[in-house]
């Protein structure tokens, strides 16, 4: 892997916000990196650490943890494994004022998202690329000659 590839996997950000909770202002800058394969495996399993052993279940109501708290914990335990450098308050056990949580969090799964709009953007790319610089497309007949298949009598959008 290059530097520059390895760089593309870390991003730095900073926030700078006044608590309402408990009157303290949080700022500083973190550090998160995008999760590895082991990441992810580990993310289940730090997951299933925070619900004690139980899960969501929408078929069984009442049984396991409810939704919003296994979407919590699925974002603390992302959080813990993504942020690789953190001001010296940011410790999960002692913050106390949520939005702090949301925009540390807000940020990390920005991040996370970027691939999966990068990955978009390069299937797009090829798309693109594959296609005729006309946007026509020709067929060869049994006698070696092409055909214009689209052409330029095709409307752009349907139209009532």
């Amino acid at each position: 892997m290059t530097l520059k590839a390895k760089q593309d996997l870390t991003k730095t950000f900073s926030i700078d916000i006044v608590s309402d909770v408990d009157d303290f202002r949080y700022q500083g800058s973190f550090t998160v990196q995008k999760l590895s394969v082991r990441d992810l495996a580990a993310l289940g399993v730090r997951k299933a650490q925070l619900n004690g052993g139980m899960y969501f279940d929408s078929r069984n109501p009442g049984r396991g943890v409810d939704e919003n708290t296994d979407d919590f914990n699925n974002m603390m335990a992302h959080m813990e494994l993504a942020i690789k450098k953190a001001p010296s308050w940011w410790n999960m056990d002692t913050l106390s004022d949520i939005s702090v949580l949301g925009t540390v969090w807000k940020e990390v799964l920005d991040f996370e998202n970027s691939f999966l709009r990068r990955a978009a953007d390069r299937a797009a790319a090829n798309r693109a690329s594959h296609e005729n610089s006309e946007g026509n497309v020709s067929t060869t007949n049994a006698d070696g000659s092409s055909r214009q298949v689209v052409g330029a009598e095709v409307q752009a959008a349907l139209e009532p």
